[in-house]
């Protein structure tokens, strides 16, 4: 696997290394001869409104998941760890679900149940509860997409934490029951703390897919210039297509670097404790 790994790797730099070419020049649907500007571009989007929505919505989803996904990943895995093996199997396979699906058809199929006449505010006219309006206004349409994409991707979360757990030594668990440990107690006391590379893990592939969000709120939002949904990756797209193309590329590098540098220290962490596991 070296040599196609590190063949694909070089095409993924050089590609990276152009498009941090691009971004030091002025390339744009007004600017037809592009001029090297330095860090001009990235001035340039630092003063840019759409730029600025986008980079808080991109960490409200970012940071938002991060908190609500990991303790709802533990949580869920806690429970399914006592399970029997079974029933444990079509649970995790249910909570997976979600990610099998194209991230545009969970987008169109949650607009469906957004809908005011037609989904879930109709049932709960039916128990005569008052209706959400849920792509409305901007709050309520934060919170939307994020029960979207806490539904889509905690199931990652649950994945990672109960394979840590399962990897937990089954004769501290046995001793642990033979003290008449309850499962609240096992789980805090034993599975948690000896399970720090689930939460590495989790928290990277969590804090991955939710920053580079776009299918979502380009569904949901009914295109990339939502301004309540629009994200990083979504006005990256928006600048692209609208042919700003050093600023598209400024961006993405941006994207880049903030996953790169979320990313590594994980990486690295996790790595350091295997070796010294070993």
């Amino acid at each position: 696997m070296a040599i196609p790994t590190l063949f694909f790797s070089g095409v993924l730099l050089y590609l990276v290394a152009w498009n941090v070419y691009l971004s030091f020049l002025n390339w744009s649907l007004v600017n037809r001869v592009p001029r090297f500007v330095g860090l001009g571009t990235y001035s340039y989007l630092l003063h840019q409104y759409f730029f600025k929505i986008g980079a808080m919505h991109s960490a409200i989803f970012s940071l938002g998941l991060i908190a609500i996904g990991n303790p709802l990943g533990i949580f869920l895995a806690g429970i399914l760890y006592f399970l029997p093996n079974k029933f444990r199997t079509v649970m995790v396979s249910i909570f997976l679900y979600p990610l099998a699906i194209s991230m545009a058809t969970n987008g169109l199929i949650w607009t469906w149940l957004f809908n005011l006449h037609l989904g879930v505010d109709y049932v709960l006219r039916l128990m005569h509860l008052p209706a959400i309006p849920w792509l409305t206004t901007p709050t309520t349409t934060i919170g939307a997409l994020f029960l979207v994409e806490v539904w889509a991707y905690t199931g990652l979360a649950v994945l990672f934490y109960l394979a840590s757990f399962m990897g937990v030594d089954k004769s501290i668990i046995e001793a642990a029951r033979i003290d008449k440990a309850g499962g609240f107690k096992i789980l805090f006391k034993i599975l948690i703390p000896n399970s720090m590379n689930g939460f590495i893990v989790s928290t990277a592939l969590l804090f991955l897919f939710s920053f580079r969000l776009f299918s979502l709120p380009y569904v949901i939002g009914g295109g990339p210039t939502n301004l309540n949904l629009m994200t990083l990756v979504t006005y990256l797209y928006y600048l692209f297509y609208s042919e700003f193309f050093s600023a598209s590329a400024a961006t993405s590098v941006i994207v880049t670097m903030i996953a790169t540098a979320v990313i590594i220290p994980y990486a690295l962490y996790g790595i350091k404790r295997w070796i010294r596991r070993e």
